[in-house]
């Protein structure tokens, strides 16, 4: 089985935000409450490298996941920039988030 690393690319650009409008507590038990909420887009079925190809340090913290027999390696320090990718690992979409 090879291990694919994901490897997302800082572009420099801004991230594109939106606002959405939705309920939310602020705690348990306290009322609901309307807010709008900035929000920016995620990397959606980003580029991966085999690992064998992949410029990482060997001790860089990666999230790693395994389906339908495919390994997949999210590297730690790429998922904080963006905090979630919208990926798919075989036939299965996945949503890695840190």
């Amino acid at each position: 089985m090879k291990l694919a690393i994901l490897l997302l690319l800082a572009t420099g650009a801004p991230a594109q935000e939106r606002t959405v409008r939705g309920v939310m507590q602020s705690r348990p038990g306290a009322p609901a409450e309307d807010v709008e909420v900035k929000v920016h887009s995620v990397p959606v079925d980003p580029p991966s490298v085999p690992a064998s190809e992949a410029e990482l340090p060997d001790d860089d913290l990666v999230l790693g996941v395994v389906v339908e027999g495919k390994a997949m390696a999210y590297p730690v320090r790429y998922l904080a920039a963006s905090e979630v990718v919208d990926d798919r690992v075989g036939t299965t979409p996945l949503a890695p988030t840190w």
